[in-house]
């Protein structure tokens, strides 16, 4: 076997996909019902807005990396899971299961979010089309990240949860104040099917669809084509922390 097919070959072991979607459905589930639940207290003026919206989101995306990434690779983002398929990194069988817990459990955290308080809307201070800009630039600056991390995952694994989850943190801290940005489809769906706001919502539905092709297309133009490390860290096996 040449080099190149050792670092094209897939892992050798896969976790078993009901473990890795019940680790999925856990981490989209905390992340959504923490995101919303963080700006129902901030509206209740029990904690800051701008930590509410901006801290939240990066420490729990923190928490799942290094709880779940050896598990499912804590995708906890449909896009994340959009992008590794795209890649080459992770099974196409995969995705439509993974997207599938992700946008559920985001329905849950809204159902159960909705039931203590009312639903939180996001204030928009630029169009819609703006807002949908906006949220693709952000989500292609995370998948650059996520991607490159994997990329080395297996020289820089013990930080790779801090680099996501701090990317996550500026990425909303230079775009809360104008729009509610949030790079991730489900995390905004779940909570909007709930209050009935889905259509309102397709700023923040379609933007990250496009950042995720941005943010693979600026990947292979830096780093080329997918390594072992990155293939491995896809689907969890040495996970992604």
């Amino acid at each position: 076997m040449s080099g190149d097919e050792r670092v094209l070959k897939a892992p050798e072991a896969e976790v078993p996909l009901g473990r890795a979607l019940v680790a999925e459905a856990l981490g989209t589930f905390l992340l959504t019902l923490a995101s919303v639940g963080a700006i129902q207290l901030a509206r209740l003026g029990l904690i800051p807005e701008l930590a509410a919206a901006v801290i939240t989101p990066g420490l729990v995306v923190t928490g799942m990396i290094y709880a779940l990434g050896d598990v499912s690779g804590a995708h906890i983002n449909p896009v994340v899971t959009l992008a590794f398929a795209l890649r080459g990194d992770f099974a196409w069988r995969r995705v439509v299961p993974y997207l599938a817990v992700q946008f559920g459990a985001a329905v849950l955290a809204g159902g159960v979010a909705r039931a203590v308080a009312p639903l939180p809307h996001a204030t928009e201070r630029i169009s819609s089309s703006g807002a949908f800009l906006l949220d693709a630039s952000a989500t292609a600056v995370l998948l650059v990240v996520i991607l490159a991390t994997a990329h080395r995952n297996a020289k820089i694994r013990p930080t790779v949860g801090m680099a996501v989850g701090l990317t996550v943190v500026l990425d909303h801290f230079m775009t809360n104040t104008v729009s509610g940005v949030s790079m991730n489809p489900a995390r905004v769906f779940g909570p909007a099917l709930v209050d009935g706001a889905v259509p309102d919502a397709w700023p923040h539905l379609g933007g990250p669809l496009l950042g995720s092709v941005a943010g693979v297309a600026l990947t292979w133009l830096m780093r080329g084509p997918l390594n072992h490390s990155e293939a491995e860290a896809a689907v969890g096996t040495g996970g992604r922390g």
